[in-house]
């Protein structure tokens, strides 16, 4: 079944509606859902594994940000905060997120996906173990907590692994794993440009200390 998503132009203006794989075939500029994942009490961010061969073109496993996903042709911001419970199984209004602003992003992930995006991207305090977090396997295929602090010092260069814990929903079941981190688990283009893994990051700590503002990062 195709699904619709609004479309717009390089100053976020309306344009009409358009399949999201014909959007990403054109290079059509469209809205997406960001969220990370934040818990004070052990100071971690969550991050997520896709589940394996979910694109029609090679992609590797990489660490990716707590919860996105497209709008829905018609959607409100608000209504993006399904994406939460549809990766995560995590139930939640919208008024427990913190709006961080909006990052326009160009990438292309191959000649027939490209991303032209207008991220509302957003913070979520959670505090729960991970095997409290309902994955689907479908979508999602693990969590990561990655303690915020050592984070940055390992996207600056300062460190080159981290000991990590995650879940994974592996043969119908979850099972958690000790891992150890590099700069290569993580999304490569996300590493780059304006470094947005370092400056969800860097929210991140800012949020612990109660120091953060909305709009600041981008």
């Amino acid at each position: 079944m195709n699904e619709y998503i609004d479309i717009f132009n390089d100053k976020y203006e309306y344009l009409g509606t358009s399949t999201k794989k014909e959007a990403h075939a054109k290079g059509e500029w469209h809205r997406v859902f960001t969220c990370i994942i934040v818990d004070p009490q052990d100071e971690t961010i969550v991050l997520q594994k896709k589940t394996p061969n979910r694109y029609n073109f090679e992609r590797p496993d990489y660490l990716d940000i707590s919860v996105g996903g497209h709008y829905k042709a018609g959607e409100a911001i608000e209504d993006g905060v399904r994406e939460i419970k549809e990766e995560l199984g995590i139930e939640v209004s919208y008024d427990k997120l913190v709006p961080l602003g909006i990052r326009q992003t160009v990438v292309t992930l191959a000649s027939n996906y490209i991303n032209k995006e207008f991220q509302h991207i957003h913070l979520l305090e959670y505090k729960a173990p991970l095997d409290s977090y309902q994955l689907s396997g479908d979508e999602v295929s693990g969590v990561v907590k990655v303690p915020v602090s050592q984070g940055i010092d390992l996207l600056t260069g300062k460190i080159n692994n981290i000991e990590a814990k995650g879940i994974f929903f592996l043969n119908n079941k979850e099972i958690e794993k000790k891992l150890n981190l590099s700069i290569e688990d993580f999304v490569p283009n996300y590493l780059k440009t304006d470094q947005i893994f370092l400056r969800l990051f860097i929210a991140a700590e800012k949020y612990f200390k109660k120091n953060y503002e909305s709009n600041l990062f981008w």
